[in-house]
């Protein structure tokens, strides 16, 4: 319990690091990106794993640089900076699409569907007043975590990542709660996801993972997988496929060409 908990002080400090300093942030994402391989011990992990890790490493170093648009001036860099709403929508759907492929293979259809179903309503990316990059959806944000969630809750095969994972998308809800800024999710989202792969890298050894920290015994299959529950979590997830399904509909149909 005081692992965790210092490990939940410590990814609440970078976030706020992360926030305030966003030069040295964007930095550190570089150099952190180009150590990666040479340092990070994933010689167990499967492959699914290895992919997921770069897709996040990379991505943030993106992320960081669009969080900086208000330092770096000059005709080249707003034509760079007027694309990362785009690149970074097109980032996320790919990180959704990774998780689709993977329930899917363990035969979990309903889950599958509903990532497609995220991926096709993503939010546009803009930047505010603030030079902050990302989107101010909740029913969205609420429906992407919850839709992670059900996923590693009734993943079949017993993994350290289930209650890490679960861990790290409440904390990005609790951040923005706290703040009472939605349009910051996605900062939070990525920043808690890339401060536990940081550590995971650095400090994994000898048997040791920081995973370990996050581990109960609530989390085993036995324990936390329940045909009552999972029909449940269906049902959940099909009624938000489909008021994602409708509003995406909605908007589409309104800001279409009117026909004569």
């Amino acid at each position: 319990m005081f692992e965790f908990a210092l490990y939940l002080f410590g990814c609440f400090l970078f976030l706020t690091i992360a926030e305030k300093y966003r030069i040295t942030t964007f930095a550190i994402t570089v150099i952190i990106a180009i150590i990666f391989p040479f340092v990070a011990e994933m010689s167990d992990f499967s492959y699914f794993m290895q992919i997921k890790y770069y897709s996040v490493i990379f991505p943030t170093v993106l992320f960081s640089f669009s969080k900086c648009k208000s330092h770096f001036t000059g005709e080249s860099f707003e034509k760079v900076f007027a694309l990362m709403p785009v690149i970074l929508r097109f980032a996320l759907a790919l990180n959704i699409a990774e998780a689709v492929v993977y329930v899917f293979l363990f035969d979990k259809f309903v889950t599958a569907f509903f990532g497609i179903v995220l991926i096709f309503t993503i939010p546009k990316f803009s930047y505010d007043e603030n030079q902050d990059i990302g989107f101010e959806d909740i029913l969205w944000t609420v429906s992407y975590s919850l839709g992670l969630m059900i996923g590693l809750l009734f993943h079949p095969i017993e993994s350290l990542l289930t209650s890490s994972g679960i861990a790290i998308l409440a904390i990005a809800l609790l951040s923005c709660g706290y703040v009472q800024k939605w349009n910051k999710w996605i900062s939070f989202r990525i920043y808690s996801l890339y401060y536990l792969i940081i550590l995971d890298a650095l400090f994994s050894r000898n048997g040791f993972s920081i995973y370990d920290w996050f581990y109960s015994e609530f989390f085993s299959p036995e324990n936390r997988i329940t045909l009552v529950s999972e029909n449940l979590f269906r049902v959940v997830s099909i009624v938000l496929c489909m008021i994602l399904l409708h509003r995406w509909w909605k908007i589409r149909n309104f800001y279409s060409p009117k026909t004569l």
